[in-house]
């Protein structure tokens, strides 16, 4: 917000209200309530920051009237069910598969070391020769029969097999396509100052109004928005769409402050300006996840 030299700006107090419907329509059977991969959804959301006040001493008055708004619908795809979060810390069982996993890869690739060795061995020996490649590879199997390195090896195939598994799958991920947004802008402030420069007028007093308005429609873009489902919890953990950039506006000033009283002239008459919309009171330019309960197919 402008405001007149030597007054500071009041901080705007916004009131958010957001409203998110959920809605994918997609067919096929449904497996532990994960959509069909490619399914589609869409996420309506609407902000508003209203800031109205009126500020007053013995010698200026500072009143403003604020309204921005912006509506945000984002089209979503639906991908492959997994086992780990992709947005998500992992939970300290997760981790710990994890962690199992690691280790038993390289207890494998240790074990695997003198069998990739003598693989090494044979290409350096038979190059390109397929017919040699063979034979000797024959010769180290039949070496190794009977002998308790196959069993180990078996045996360490087996674990392997067990630890590597993957887990069933838990989460399922929507990641944002295309979105298209509209703005709204009204906001008016009001001043009367006491500034030197203003003796000569009535009560030595300046005043000053400003008028910004603008609506319109904000070209498609693709869109930030997603979410993640949790089968087993049943939750969503949503990152909202946001208005991608700036809404044109006019801007009109009216004021009886001699010229002068600002470094910059006053402008006179109507003059273009750009609105970023804001989506969170501490000026953040993403909003933080959210969580809700509930299964992915209607959320309000």
């Amino acid at each position: 917000m402008l405001a007149p030299s030597g007054l500071a700006e009041e901080p705007m107090k916004p009131k958010t209200i957001q409203a998110l419907a959920l809605a994918a329509a997609c067919s096929g059977a449904w497996a532990a309530d994960f959509a069909p991969v490619g399914a589609k959804a869409t996420i309506s959301v609407e902000y508003q920051f209203t800031a109205q006040g009126r500020k007053q001493d013995k010698h200026d008055l500072f009143e403003w009237n604020v309204k921005r708004s912006a509506s945000v619908v984002a089209e979503l795809v639906a991908g492959k069910p997994q086992p780990l979060s992709s947005t998500q810390a992992m939970e300290p069982e997760q981790l710990a598969k994890v962690q199992q996993q690691q280790a038993q890869a390289q207890k494998l690739a240790k074990q695997m070391a003198p069998m990739m060795a003598d693989a090494q061995a044979v290409v350096a020996k038979c190059g390109d020769d397929e017919r040699c490649i063979e034979r000797e590879v024959m010769k180290m199997g039949a070496g190794m029969a009977g002998t308790q390195q196959l069993a180990d090896k078996r045996k360490l195939g087996a674990e392997t097999d067990a630890v590597m598994r993957p887990g069933a799958d838990r989460y399922q991920h929507w990641r944002g396509r295309t979105q298209k947004s509209s703005y709204s802008v009204d906001e008016t402030w009001h001043v009367v100052h006491a500034d030197p420069i203003c003796m000569t007028l009535p009560k030595a007093r300046c005043t000053h109004d400003m008028t910004r308005k603008g609506a319109g429609d904000v070209a498609p873009s693709q869109s930030p928005a997603q979410f993640e489902f949790d089968a087993q919890k049943g939750t969503l953990t949503l990152l909202l769409p946001v208005p991608m950039g700036a809404g044109a506006c006019t801007e009109t000033h009216k004021t009886d402050e001699p010229e002068g009283t600002h470094e910059s002239p006053t402008p006179k008459g109507p003059q273009p300006c750009q609105m970023a919309l804001r989506i969170a009171a501490e000026n953040k330019s993403t909003p933080s996840p959210l969580t809700v309960k509930g299964s992915w197919r209607s959320q309000s």
